[in-house]
């Protein structure tokens, strides 16, 4: 699902609304994870075309585990 940024933004604000500090900190990790992997797909997407080589995709560990 695509979403302009402002409804983007306010569904991210209901869906925090209400969590604990603890949860808030996991929230968010896994919302710059999922950047993290928009912004390597990019630079892969990228590196494809004219046939040119993508650099190695970084690593990111998560600090916190949602369980």
């Amino acid at each position: 699902m695509r979403l302009p940024t402002e409804q983007l933004i306010n569904k991210i604000e209901d869906l925090s609304n209400g969590l604990t500090p603890e949860q808030l900190s996991s929230f968010f990790d896994i919302i710059n994870a999922m950047s993290a992997l928009v912004e390597e797909a990019g630079e892969f997407k990228e590196g494809h075309k004219d046939g040119r080589k993508a650099k190695p995709a970084r690593t990111s560990v998560l600090s916190n585990t949602v369980h």
